[in-house]
């Protein structure tokens, strides 16, 4: 028996079945908590000094931001590199690394603010937050395509122009 064939996801896919847009829907939510906790226990509690209560409370709030938000910044992708995407491994990070920072760094600080973070430990955040989004929009990419192709069988526009 040969493996099922991978089929691009985003706007210029064939419409999804009712089945299939509430797995996207799921997946997306789980790819976009599980990173954004890993990535954030470093930079909250590390650098930016937070207390284990104010980490708990900022990421409980983010749980609730990003399961709200994880199908559309995931749509929002899907539009840009449909438009911007399949120039190469160069031209896939930019794309990554362009729609995480202009998704998500509005929506990180203002859930910090909403946490209770100081001012002082939102900026320290939010700055390291910037440096580092270089290096996560790229591997957000990848691992949301990864999660995506291993529980739906779909594979990015992003990574199928890639291929090609």
């Amino acid at each position: 028996m040969s493996a099922p064939a991978l089929t691009p996801s985003g706007p210029d896919a064939e419409p999804a079945a009712p089945n299939a847009r509430r797995w996207d829907f799921l997946v997306d939510i789980f790819a976009m908590n599980s990173f954004s906790w890993a990535v954030a226990i470093p930079i909250e509690l590390l650098l930016a000094g937070m207390s284990w209560n104010e980490h708990l409370k900022v990421r409980l709030m983010a749980l609730v931001f990003n399961t709200l938000i994880a199908r559309p910044f995931s749509v929002y992708r899907s539009w840009v590199v449909n438009r911007f995407g399949g120039g190469g491994p160069i031209n896939a990070y930019l794309v990554d690394t362009f729609v995480f920072l202009s998704f998500q760094f509005p929506l990180y600080m203002g859930n910090m603010h909403l946490g209770g973070a100081s001012w002082d430990e939102i900026a320290t955040a939010s700055i390291t937050f910037m440096l580092i989004a270089g290096a996560l929009g790229g591997p957000y990419g990848i691992y949301l395509d990864w999660v995506r192709r291993v529980w739906i069988n779909t594979v990015s526009p992003l990574r199928s122009k890639r291929a090609s």
